[in-house]
């Protein structure tokens, strides 16, 4: 990748971390290239339909940059069986959630856009990840379930977290959200036959975000949030006035 190239894709990354930010607080119809270019303290021009032709494709790069994120959050689990696993794969993501500007506004997209009859490319399937893996653990554990009821539970616990994840409450302390998305799940998943729901969701620990994110080109600073994106931000102005 050639000096061009490179800074081609970094403009592209900063583009999408400040669009994720928007998206997730103010929705796919809240947000516009003009709140994006004003949280980048950039004219609007400097976002640029050759990179971004509508905000739907804006908005389609947010959602496929944390689809990235939860494939490898998916590659990175360590098989621990089928509900552990997918505790441990939604108690990573919802941390994304909270550190990552990006992964807050897929979250806010993927529960906007098809509300509003607005096509979503999917790399990631987490509704069939979800199903799948509730459903062999029921298997396992010999429970019948109807397909129905299966569907219904996958949808309202995924709403349900989705929900969770994008409502910041006022009276909630940091670190809180872990614990009020496992007093969501567990009582859905006992409803399905999963007797000792409880100490499977409690005892399951979201994997290190560092891990997940290791081997992509900005891994560095992808899963740290807005505070070290505004420190790069301030690091690059002084090497430019250093340089001047």
């Amino acid at each position: 990748m050639n000096e061009r190239q490179r800074a081609v894709s970094r403009q592209r990354r900063e583009i999408v971390e400040a669009a994720g930010a928007q998206f997730a607080a103010h929705g796919y119809e809240g947000a516009s290239f003009s709140r994006v270019a004003e949280a980048m303290g950039k004219p609007k021009s400097a976002i640029g339909y050759h990179l971004f032709a509508s905000k739907e494709r804006l908005a389609g790069a947010v959602v496929d940059d944390q689809e990235e994120r939860w494939l490898r959050i998916e590659a990175a689990l360590d098989r621990p069986g089928a509900l552990p696993e997918l505790v441990v794969f939604l108690l990573t993501a919802a941390r994304t959630v909270e550190v990552c500007p990006v992964a807050a506004g897929a979250v806010r997209l993927l529960q906007d856009m098809p509300r509003l009859g607005l096509a979503v490319e999917r790399r990631f399937d987490v509704w069939g990840f979800t199903r799948e893996h509730l459903r062999a653990e029921l298997a396992l554990r010999g429970v019948p379930v109807a397909e129905a009821d299966l569907g219904l539970t996958v949808d309202v616990l995924l709403s349900a977290t989705f929900g969770v994840l994008s409502y910041r409450s006022p009276r909630a302390a940091d670190g809180d959200q872990a614990e009020r998305l496992r007093a969501l799940w567990i009582p859905l998943l006992a409803h399905l036959g999963i007797a000792d729901a409880d100490a499977v969701v409690r005892a399951a620990r979201p994997l290190d975000l560092a891990r997940v994110e290791e081997g992509r080109p900005d891994a560095s600073e992808a899963h740290l949030g807005p505070a070290h994106a505004d420190g790069r931000a301030a690091s690059r102005a002084s090497e430019g006035r250093a340089r001047a």
